[in-house]
C-alpha cells in the first residue's frame, strides 16, 4: 500500500465489499445494510454505516452512491487518448478536466499518455466535445468507442485490513414493493431523475425520500424507477463507486493486444474469465498510430505482481506471439460518474472561442 492510500476500518471494507453491486433499494438503506451484516455476525447499526460510509466520501475513497449506467444505452461515449509532449502533460490534463462530458482522465506509461473517457447525451455532443478538446489543445485526439464488451466489473473485492469481508445478500423490498407504482412517471421526470442520480445520491440517512422532495416525486416512484432501469440494463450496478487507487490500487495496466480479427471472440472470451482481468473490451484499430484492438485491465497493488499477472495469463492462453503493449497509469487527473445530460455550453470553449 502506498502512503497516499487511506486507511479504513473492517467496517468500511465489509461495506464496500457487499455495497458495490447492490446498494439497497428501500426508505433507509443504511439500515438494511446494517441488518445485513448483523447476519453475517457484524455487530453495527444504521448511524455506524452512514458514518463508516460518509468517513469513506471524506477520506475521498469513495467516489459517490450511485448508478453506473451502461454507456450504449445512457448515451454516447467513448475512450479517447493524447500524445502530450511531458512537459504539458498537467496543462493539457487541466484544460481537458474542464469539460463536464469527461469523467475519467489518467496520465499513462506511452507515447499516448493521456486517457480519457468522455460521455455525452449523444453523438453529435460527443463529436463536438472531442473537436472542441483538439481545438483548445491543438493536439489530434485518438478516438477508441467500444465495439464489443466481453467483461465490465470494477466492483471487485478488496482486501487492506488483513481480514476478508463475508458476502451478504441484499433484498431490495421497496423496490419489489412499488414495482407497480412508478409508472406514473413521464419523460421529463425520468431525465430529471436520471440527471440527479448521475452525481450519486444525497448524503442522508433517507437518501430517496430527500431526491423525492426535490424533484417532485414520491420515494415509491424514486425507488420504482431506479429498480426498472436496472431491470431494463440500463443501470449496470447502482451501489458504493470506490477510487481504488486511495486504496492502494496504483499499480493499474491497461494491456493492450493486436488480435487478428477472425481470432477475436475466441481470445476475448477467455482472457475475460481471469481471475486478474476486471475489464475486457474490443475497440477499433487507428492505423498506423495504434494498432491494438482489445483492452484489459488489471487493477494492483504492486507493479510486479501485476506484471507476473500479464506474463501469466500470457503463457497459460499461449498468447507469446500476439504484439501487446501495457500501459500503467501513473496519475488520476479526474474521476467520478459519467455526466450524460445535455450540456447548454462548455466554459472552456467559450472562453476560447469568446
Amino acid at each position: 500500500m502506498t502512503s497516499n492510500s487511506a486507511v479504513i476500518s473492517q467496517l468500511q471494507q465489509d461495506i464496500i465489499n457487499n455495497s458495490q453491486k447492490g446498494f439497497p433499494l428501500c426508505a433507509r438503506p443504511y439500515q438494511a445494510i446494517a441488518t445485513q451484516l448483523a447476519k453475517a455476525n457484524i455487530i453495527t447499526d444504521e448511524q455506524a454505516v452512514f458514518n463508516a460510509v460518509t468517513a469513506l466520501a471524506e477520506q475521498q475513497v469513495l467516489s459517490r452512491v450511485g448508478p453506473v449506467f451502461d454507456h450504449k444505452k445512457a448515451g454516447a461515449s467513448t475512450l479517447a487518448a493524447l500524445a502530450v509532449p511531458e512537459e504539458e502533460l498537467d496543462k493539457v490534463a487541466g484544460i481537458v478536466n474542464q469539460f463536464d462530458q469527461v469523467n475519467h482522465n489518467y496520465g499513462r506509461e506511452h507515447s499516448y499518455n493521456l486517457w480519457f473517457v468522455v460521455t455525452a447525451s449523444d453523438m453529435v455532443a460527443l463529436k463536438s466535445t472531442l473537436a472542441n478538446i483538439e481545438l483548445l489543445t491543438g493536439l489530434p485526439v485518438l478516438v477508441l468507442p467500444m465495439e464489443a464488451s466481453y467483461h465490465i466489473d470494477l466492483a471487485f473485492s478488496i482486501n487492506v485490513t488483513g481480514k476478508e469481508s463475508p458476502v451478504i445478500t441484499t433484498v431490495n423490498a421497496d423496490a419489489k414493493k412499488t414495482k407497480s407504482q412508478h409508472d406514473a412517471l413521464n419523460e421529463i421526470e425520468k431525465r430529471a431523475l436520471r440527471t440527479f442520480i448521475e452525481k450519486g445520491l444525497p448524503d442522508h440517512l433517507s437518501p430517496y425520500q430527500l431526491v423525492a422532495e426535490q424533484l417532485g416525486l414520491t420515494e415509491a416512484q424514486v425507488i420504482g424507477q431506479i429498480a426498472q432501469w436496472q431491470q431494463e440494463g440500463l443501470i449496470r450496478r447502482f451501489g458504493l463507486v470506490i477510487k481504488h487507487r486511495k486504496l492502494g490500487y496504483d499499480a493499474n495496466a491497461m494491456v493492450v493486444w493486436n488480435i487478428p480479427n477472425q481470432d477475436m471472440d475466441s481470445i476475448a472470451q477467455r482472457l475475460a474469465k481471469c481471475a486478474p482481468v476486471s475489464l475486457c473490451y474490443q475497440r477499433p484499430r487507428r492505423l498506423p498510430d495504434w494498432p491494438y484492438n482489445l483492452f484489459c485491465m488489471i487493477h494492483g497493488t504492486d507493479r510486479s505482481l501485476v506484471l507476473a499477472q500479464i506474463a501469466q495469463i500470457t503463457e497459460q492462453l499461449s498468447l507469446e506471439a500476439i504484439e501487446k503493449d501495457v500501459l500503467f497509469s501513473f496519475k488520476a487527473y479526474k474521476q467520478h460518474g459519467a455526466r450524460y445530460a445535455k450540456v447548454a455550453s462548455n466554459k472552456a470553449a467559450n472562453k476560447k472561442q469568446g
